[in-house]
Order: C-alpha cells, then sequence, then structure tokens
C-alpha cells in the first residue's frame, strides 16, 4: 500500500469525522480529502513531478497536513523542515536537498525572503495561513482547482520514497533520509498489531510534526482518527487538552512527562481517556514510572526507532511496564527499550560484523522494511550504514536473555576518561533517581590527567536544592567512582530541541571551544 491509501481509507470509513482540530480552525476527513485533492493537482500544475522534494516549514497549523496529503498524492516527496530553523539552516536544507517547493508559515516571512533571495531553483511557494507580499495563501492559491478532485494523480509503488526526514544539522550539513511508502506501511501495520485500534482516537499533537508526533500520526489515519492540536506544548496545557478532548493518544518526551508529574494540579484532571503515552528518545526511571503509572494509568510504551529506522525497531509495551513494576527481580527491564518489534530484527555487532551474544555491548542494528531505502544522493553514506547487511543504527547497547535492548548510548557520546569507556546514559539514569533532579545531562569534558572527566549538568525540581558534593557522593554509592561525575554544573534549564529532548551535544560543545581535538 501507498501512505495516501490509508488517509483514503480514513476517509472512506469515516468521512465526517474530524481529521485535525487547533485554534486555527477544523475539518473533517471529507473536507480535508477535498483541499489535498486540489492541492494535489495546484502542485502538478507548477511543474512539479513525482519524486521531487516539496518542504513545509511551519510550526504546528492545520494546513501543514492539507499541504501533506496534497504532496504525496501528487507523488511529490515531502521535507519536513524545523520551523525553529534560521535562514541560514532553511538554505542549507534546500540547497542540499533540491527542494523544488516550499509551504511556510507567515510568522516566518523573514527567514524565507532571504532564503528567496539567495536561491532560485524553486518552482514556487505558498504561505499556509495567509496571503503576503510575495506568495499567495494555501486557500487562495488552491482555488482556481475546484472541479479538480478528480484529476488523475500519478501511480506510484511501494518502494518509491514519500518523506525525506532529515539527520541533524548541528554536527555538519543534514542528510536526506529517504523513506518509501512500503517504510510507513510497516510502520503502520506495527502499531497496529502493539496498539490494538479503538473505535475513536483522540491524538494530541503536541510536539511539532516536523518530527515523531508528525510520523506517529501517519498510524491513525485509516482508523479515522483525529488530530488535536495544541499551541504551546506546556504541561498545563497538555492536561487541560486531555481532559477537555477525551485524548486516547499521544506521543511525549520523557522531559515534558517529567514536568507534568511535577505540576501541582496533575491530580486535579480527568486523565481516564488515555489509551497509550508513547515515549521515546530516553527510558524514564522507575519512580516516575510507577508515579505516571498511579496518575495516567498503565499506558506507558516507550518505542525505539531512528529517522533511517521507523518506529517501532522495539517496543517496551504497557504489559511490560506493569510486569516490571510488579515483579521486583525484573524492575531493571524498565531501563530497557523493550523487544523487537513484529517486522523488524534487531540484534547487536562487534566492529567486525558478528552478532553478539546476549549480554555483550556492541552497536546496534536493525533489518526491516522499517529501514529507510537511502540517504539522498550520497551512496558512500548509505554504503556505511549498511555494512553486513544490516543498518547500523550508531547506538550502543546489549540485549538481554529474554530479548529486551538496552540502549547504552550513541557511539559518539561515548566518554573515554583515565582509557575507560563511560556511558553518559548510565550515570543520567542514576542522577535522575535523586528526588531533587528535575533533569540532567552528562558529558565528557577536557581534563589534564584524564583526558576526559564527567561533567553533569542538572536542572533542579522547582523549590529543591542539592550540592555538588551531595550529587557526586550520591553517585559514588550507586555507580562507583569511576562513573560518577567529577564535576556538576546547576542551570536554570538545560538545552533542548524542538521537541523537547535534552541536546547533550550543546551542553557539551561550550567546553570544547577553541580546541583542535574534542576527544
Amino acid at each position: 500500500m501507498l501512505l495516501i491509501d490509508f488517509f483514503d481509507k480514513g476517509v472512506g470509513a469515516f468521512p465526517d469525522r474530524l481529521i485535525v482540530q487547533s485554534e486555527h480552525g477544523a475539518l473533517t476527513h471529507r473536507e480535508m480529502d477535498l483541499l489535498s485533492r486540489r492541492v494535489a493537482a495546484a502542485i502538478m500544475a507548477a511543474g512539479i513531478k513525482p519524486d521531487a522534494n516539496v518542504a513545509i516549514y511551519s510550526p504546528n497549523h492545520i494546513h501543514c497536513l492539507t499541504a501533506f496529503y496534497g504532496a504525496i498524492r501528487a507523488g511529490a516527496v515531502w521535507v519536513p523542515v524545523n520551523y525553529r530553523f534560521v535562514s541560514a539552516d532553511v538554505l542549507e536544507t534546500i540547497n542540499d536537498l533540491d527542494v523544488q517547493f516550499l509551504f511556510f508559515h507567515s510568522t516566518l516571512v523573514p527567514h524565507v525572503k532571504e532564503v528567496l533571495n539567495r536561491i532560485s531553483t524553486m518552482k514556487g511557494c505558498v504561505c499556509l495561513d495567509q496571503n503576503v507580499d510575495f506568495a499567495p495563501s494555501l486557500t487562495d492559491w488552491i482555488t482556481p482547482f475546484a472541479g479538480a478532485e478528480n484529476n488523475n494523480f500519478p501511480q506510484r509503488k511501494s518502494t518509491d520514497a514519500v518523506v525525506m526526514l532529515t539527520t541533524s544539522g548541528t554536527t555538519g550539513k543534514p542528510k536526506g533520509v529517504m523513506l518509501s511508502n512500503r517504510a510507513y506501511s510497516t510502520m503502520i501495520a506495527s502499531f497496529r498489531i502493539r496498539i490494538p485500534p479503538r473505535e475513536v482516537e483522540n491524538h494530541l499533537v503536541v510536539s511539532p510534526l516536523t518530527h515523531a508526533t508528525g510520523v506517529y500520526s501517519t498510524c491513525l489515519l485509516s482508523r479515522g482518527g483525529t488530530n488535536f492540536i495544541v499551541s504551546e506544548p506546556d504541561p498545563l496545557g497538555v492536561m487541560e487538552a486531555i481532559q477537555k478532548f477525551g485524548i486516547t493518544t499521544l506521543f511525549l518526551p520523557p522531559t515534558l512527562i517529567y514536568m507534568m508529574l511535577a505540576h501541582p494540579k496533575v491530580r486535579e484532571f480527568d486523565f481516564s481517556s488515555l489509551r497509550s503515552m508513547l515515549y521515546g528518545g530516553a527510558p524514564m526511571s522507575a519512580q516516575k514510572l510507577r508515579e505516571a503509572m498511579m496518575i495516567f494509568g498503565a499506558i506507558m510504551y516507550q518505542i525505539y526507532g531512528q529517522s533511517e529506522a521507523l518506529m517501532i525497531c522495539t517496543m517496551m509495551t504497557a504489559a511490560d511496564h506493569q510486569y516490571a513494576l510488579e515483579n521486583k527481580q525484573y524492575e531493571g527491564r524498565l531501563w530497557s527499550a523493550g523487544r523487537e518489534g513484529p517486522f523488524a530484527r534487531v540484534e547487536i555487532m562487534d566492529e567486525s560484523g558478528n552478532i553478539l551474544s546476549p549480554e555483550q555491548p556492541g552497536e546496534v542494528v536493525v533489518r526491516s522494511d522499517l529501514v529507510m531505502e537511502c540517504y539522498y544522493r550520497n551512496p558512500e553514506a548509505t554504503a556505511e550504514v549498511s555494512a553486513h547487511g544490516w543498518h547500523h543504527t550508531g547506538d550502543v547497547g546489549r540485549k538481554d536473555q529474554d530479548g529486551f535492548l538496552y540502549i547504552m548510548d550513541r557511539k559518539k557520546d561515548m566518554i573515554i576518561s583515565g582509557g575507560f569507556n563511560i556511558f553518559p546514559t548510565e550515570v543520567e539514569r542514576a542522577l535522575l533517581t535523586h528526588p531533587s533532579i528535575q533533569d540532567c545531562a552528562v558529558v565528557g569534558v577536557p581534563d589534564e590527567k584524564w583526558g576526559e572527566a564527567v561533567l553533569a549538568a542538572v536542572e533542579l525540581k522547582q523549590g529543591a536544592s542539592a550540592s555538588t558534593e551531595e550529587i557526586i557522593a550520591y553517585c559514588k554509592e550507586r555507580l562507583g567512582s569511576l562513573k560518577a561525575p567529577k564535576k556538576v554544573e546547576f542551570v536554570e534549564t538545560l538545552i533542548r530541541s524542538t521537541n523537547g529532548k535534552v541536546l547533550r551535544r550543546e551542553v557539551r560543545a561550550k567546553y570544547w571551544k577553541g580546541r583542535e581535538r574534542n576527544v
């Protein structure tokens, strides 16, 4: 199947059910179908051929979805651009990934103007929410195509690319990750198996649609799901929306879950509608999971995947969480990312390409239709991550005897201190059990004696206090002297990505500034 087929199934089965609602308005499945077909016709009339790259650069807005469905119906490849990117980042993305058409939001006009002044290869641009001096609004742009809803749109194959996600541009030039219709079909089927569908699915869109939330939203297309978009991802607003809209499912970074749990009003809301709360990017401590399940219910799902290998490579299901919490001897499983999904093989590999036995650390590798087709016009990088017939995630991990995967760290984030390998995630896990710590980031910093020393950047809970000596002693007791931080920096707010994940590399960067080597 094609990704657009899942949308069409939802329209056919639930034409009058809302597909999206926000402060900007609401659209039913039937209305979205009509608009997206006009967008597809307009894209084709603008000279955009199948396989061309079409970008959307916008904060969450109902017409982000309109443009997305229209673009893929026209056979184009959707390129989501982080709305927090500045002009230079957008220019780099558009240049490197050969974007031919751009949908944008009016709040980003200064950046778009600067990009358009420096690039002449695009065939057009449209503002999603209003007319601006150099581009029409989406509504005005598609008005001439009323009546073109039944056009013959391009025929596509399951192996054709439908979405191009991008790897982070913070460490170098962005790489385009080419994901096929087949990869999305596999992901949708995986979720249907692991999280059985409900009669009504109300999805709260908290994080940007350009990230995991947008990817996950496609899993609800054929089920008539409604996407409720909140303007600001603050903990109080999220809790209010869950109760107000009867939210059944949402995807959150652990950081936002922590903030909700710490909010003084968390027990004042009705969360009984929730059926699944997905989180990823990092595990949560047993203490926080226990608290979350007491407040939100036994609905926690941890998922593991990446841009190059979609969710769900592995999943820690709600039943897995509950079993681990009810059986003390299995509580350590809560640090895992669960077991491999129904359509994925996940193994641990050494540098020579050998699959390792349980409990041996190595690189996490994946074999699945969830994996990307390639990096865009980058055969060398594609070959590197596809060595030995497996996709190489760049994550260091291990599997236990029961098949649970434990992510120890990114290979590049590993700290080498005095010749010993230290994985920041392991130290962060210990820190997060401290009652005064809200969140943290552990990095290696230059040290004349050890080469690198372990530093913990710590964000305390509101009203809490702790000293450097106390935190170091706390970690020594749990990890030993080797892995315990040698330094602690207290910060008011940690640097985070658009979807709330702590940017460890940004924390680390200032300590290595001006040095020829970063290790």
